[in-house]
């Protein structure tokens, strides 16, 4: 019987540990150096110690529950040094559409709407409320925040954050480790940079 261990500790951990027990999956514990992270939050399992010091189990999976892609991916790589083995996360209050593909290691949150032939990479966090229409594909590691908009034949980068509330219009392409600003508009492509505003340009 696998066992979900979840890396962070901190508000995004505690939701995926909430969405993972409302999937019907055993959450072990959380990794996190911070030893009283979980301090004055009642009704989670416990800090098992830090990535660093864990001493994986077999029947251990992971995922990490870390918005910022750098800091997520940086992880990810030291636990698969390690042996170790992900398993996603998907909400049953999600809507998945067809032909949808998603990798290892994902968090689908809840009232996420992923429309027909659109392709996640591993590690990628879809928060509440997005919505990922037709014909996409978000590379690996990207974090797509709450109340997001990609619409139809984005093509998005490894390890691109975008922020509450963006709006990504048809046919727009980022870049690898591209950051779009909560409320931004974005209308045309970029390969790289920090993009705020409507519509979206480069800061």
């Amino acid at each position: 019987m696998k066992k979900l261990i979840i890396v962070g500790a901190s508000a995004m951990g505690r939701e995926a540990c909430t969405y993972a027990e409302e999937c019907g999956v055993e959450v072990k514990g959380f990794l996190d150096s911070r030893a009283n992270i979980l301090t004055g939050f009642m009704g989670y399992p416990p800090i098992l110690g830090s990535v660093e010091s864990y001493k994986i189990k077999e029947e251990d999976v992971f995922v990490v529950a870390i918005g910022d892609p750098v800091m997520k991916m940086r992880y990810v790589d030291d636990i698969l040094k390690c042996g170790g083995k992900f398993s996603s996360i998907i909400h049953p209050n999600s809507y998945i559409g067809h032909n949808v593909k998603i990798g290892n290691g994902c968090i689908i949150c809840p009232n996420v709407y992923i429309t027909n032939d659109t392709v996640l990479g591993d590690h990628v966090i879809v928060n509440i409320g997005a919505s990922i229409n037709h014909d996409n594909f978000i590379g690996g590691g990207c974090t797509i925040s709450p109340g997001c908009r990609l619409s139809g034949r984005v093509r998005i980068g490894n390890n691109v954050f975008i922020g509450v509330g963006a709006l990504l219009i048809p046919d727009v392409t980022l870049g690898d480790g591209v950051f779009v600003a909560a409320g931004a508009t974005v209308t045309k492509s970029f390969t790289s940079g920090r993009l705020m505003g409507i519509p979206a340009r480069l800061k």
